[in-house]
């Protein structure tokens, strides 16, 4: 039997835009959501807690669990949560060594070419306006 591991994402928003991270050696503009796999005995919150601060050096919170994204390779699956967590207002982004670029992207349809298929397959199908109203709450 293949492994399955579960995994958080975060989208971090501030302004009306999200942050999404660049790994080194990807080819081409491809971004991701900060987060990843979970270790043995962690939450949720606590994964996430630890992950955006490993890559980011950010101190996030989760916000609100918003969707789920399913991830397969022939060797293994990830299933992961995706939460929509603020910009904390203290803080600078320091990247990780396995990250090479940072962006905000704007919370609008148009900006999900860049990002990874596995997020933007579900990101398209969020509704954008709502994400910007409720985050301004």
């Amino acid at each position: 039997m293949k492994p399955i591991y579960p995994a958080v994402k975060a989208v971090i928003v501030k302004d009306g835009k999200f942050l999404a991270l660049k790994k080194k050696g990807v080819e081409g503009e491809v971004f991701e959501l900060p987060g990843g796999r979970m270790n043995y005995g962690e939450t949720h919150g606590e994964a996430l807690f630890r992950e955006v601060y490993e890559e980011t050096k950010l101190q996030v919170q989760p916000f609100i669990l918003y969707d789920t994204w399913e991830f397969f390779h022939e060797e293994y699956q990830i299933t992961g949560v995706i939460y929509l967590v603020e910009m904390p207002e203290e803080g600078e982004i320091v990247l990780s060594d396995e990250h090479e670029e940072y962006r905000f992207f704007s919370l609008e349809k148009d900006s999900l070419q860049m990002m990874d298929i596995v997020f933007a397959s579900r990101m398209e199908r969020w509704d954008m306006e709502a994400i910007k109203g409720f985050m301004r709450k």
